[in-house]
């Protein structure tokens, strides 16, 4: 029979314990993929060894990494290596292999779940650092053999003792000062480097302690992290997450690297003066963050739209075009950089957008709606809305009561325009919510719910029912009674994001960012 069938058939699940015996028998190199089998009986695990060990089975036993030996040579190796790893070799041969020449015996011994303990106390004297590795990486390690691999020359086995899903403490407060930068910063990960990790001369450990440490614990130190060295900590220490001291955000806002300016822009805690220093940075994509911080001031959004470039139209896919996104959407954007906004002529479909923002000035987006919607309208009662709304833009007339009456528009684009507007009447926004049928009217809905115009009431019921959170959530400046309802109820993401927007609100309290 050809080798590749008896190979195939040694690997085969269903090839019966007797035919396997017979063909380990027949060759070296089958031998070995028997011997490798998982489910082999303790029995024939044991007979295989013997065979193994037999002076007259393939050749004296040698060294498995010299390149001369004969190929029966070799496979006998790897079959003593196969049995060292296999699950079913018995204890007693396990401490035999102990001793083995073959460093890869050893390793597989060492990793063995029935090495017996005398066995492993042997191989953690073992010349091989591969060996005391391969130990130090057990998961059942006995306590001694761990306190002597805690001193281990070689830094690879100590930094696996540690690595394990099982450390003692102790181990790892010992570790805390090894030579070995890679050990410290485990140990900086974990939480048992003391401060000492916050001091340390490698950066990537200062970066693991400043990364693992939550805000309170981190509040001593910033003082001297804020000015460290190294960027990437700079940049950690710039996070809302760990950060929310405004004179020590306002160090960083001046930092010499836009990735650390970058995290201080996108921190809603910075103080103002720093946000509207930042809101002229030479680097855009510091802009671009900043034009997505909702407690970015007014007056930040309107530097920001005066650093952009001036010729949107060249800009069609740069950066530019997430910034005037950025602008458009946030909540803190004043009615009069939304409309220097449209005087810089930005793209069409980013004005198609701002019909839906709460801050674009009226007249701004019942212009746009007409010019750019009238002639979508399907029938004579919605051209009369167009109509009407041309000859209010025409004859000056105030546009409240004008978006009072596009609620009940039966275009909706213009409905809308009225259900987003903060300059709709609130006591029309009240009667739509009332009255509107959600199936029907969802979106327009959606955009009453970011209104700051609408009447805290049905906010309150909204928020109470669960429905339209995430809208509201998108709007910071909605009363804070809305809030305080999100933040205790059962969606624990939106309870977080709300609770996450009242801590920013009393940190920041008496400033105004609306228009």
């Amino acid at each position: 029979m050809e080798m590749e069938s008896l190979i195939n058939e040694a690997w085969r699940p269903t090839t019966t314990t007797p035919r396997l015996r017979e063909l380990a028998a027949e060759d070296p190199r089958l031998a070995r993929i028997v011997a490798g089998r998982i489910g082999l009986s303790a029995e024939f695990a044991e007979e295989l060894a013997a065979w193994a060990d037999s002076a007259d089975a393939h050749g004296a036993v040698t060294d498995g990494a010299d390149t001369g030996l004969a190929e029966a040579n070799l496979n006998r190796i790897g079959m003593v290596r196969a049995l060292a790893a296999q699950p079913a070799t018995s204890p007693e041969r396990l401490a035999l292999y102990a001793g083995h020449p073959d460093e890869q015996v050893r390793h597989f011994v060492a990793l063995h779940r029935g090495t017996p303990k005398a066995a492993l106390e042997m191989l953690a004297a073992d010349d091989s650092p591969a060996v005391r590795w391969a130990l130090a990486a057990r998961e059942e390690l006995p306590e001694k053999i761990a306190d002597k691999l805690l001193t281990d020359s070689a830094a690879d086995v100590r930094l696996a003792l540690i690595q394990r899903s099982v450390v003692q403490e102790a181990h790892l407060q010992a570790l805390a000062t090894d030579p070995d930068p890679r050990i410290r910063r485990v140990v900086a990960e974990l939480g048992y480097a003391g401060d000492a990790d916050l001091l340390d001369e490698d950066p990537r450990v200062r970066q693991v302690a400043v990364r693992s440490r939550d805000l309170d614990a981190l509040a001593a130190h910033l003082e001297r992290l804020v000015r460290d060295p190294d960027q990437l900590v700079r940049e950690l220490c710039a996070s809302s997450e760990r950060n929310r001291d405004g004179a020590l955000l306002a160090v960083l806002a001046t930092d010499s690297v836009p990735a650390v300016r970058k995290e201080v822009a996108a921190n809603w805690h910075t103080p103002v003066e720093s946000l509207i220093a930042l809101a002229g940075d030479e680097c855009q994509e510091v802009l671009e963050v900043l034009s997505k911080n909702p407690f970015a001031p007014p007056q930040a959004l309107s530097v920001i739209l005066e650093t952009v470039p001036q010729d949107f139209d060249s800009l069609d896919h740069s950066i530019t075009r997430f910034i005037i996104y950025n602008l458009l959407r946030n909540p803190a954007i004043s009615c009069e950089t939304m409309r220097a906004l449209y005087a810089k002529n930005p793209f069409q479909h980013v004005k198609v957008a701002a019909l839906s923002e709460p801050n674009c000035p009226p007249d701004v987006a019942l212009r746009f709606a007409v010019d750019y919607y009238a002639h979508l309208a399907g029938n004579d009662e919605a051209r009369r809305s167009f109509a009407d709304v041309e000859a209010a833009l025409r004859d000056g007339r105030p546009l409240g009561p004008v978006l009072a009456e596009l609620l009940s528009s039966p275009d909706h684009y213009l409905r809308g325009v009225a259900a987003a507007n903060r300059h709709t009447p609130p006591e029309a926004l009240a009667h739509y919510a009332h009255t509107t049928d959600p199936k029907l009217g969802d979106y327009s809905l959606n955009d009453v719910a970011k209104n700051p115009a609408t009447p805290l009431e049905i906010l309150e019921d909204w928020a109470r029912a669960d429905e339209r959170q995430s809208k509201m959530l998108g709007n910071p400046y909605l009363p804070e009674s809305v809030f305080e309802i999100i933040a205790t109820g059962e969606d624990e993401r939106r309870a977080r994001v709300a609770r996450r927007i009242l801590a920013v609100r009393t940190h920041r309290a008496g400033t105004e960012h609306t228009c």
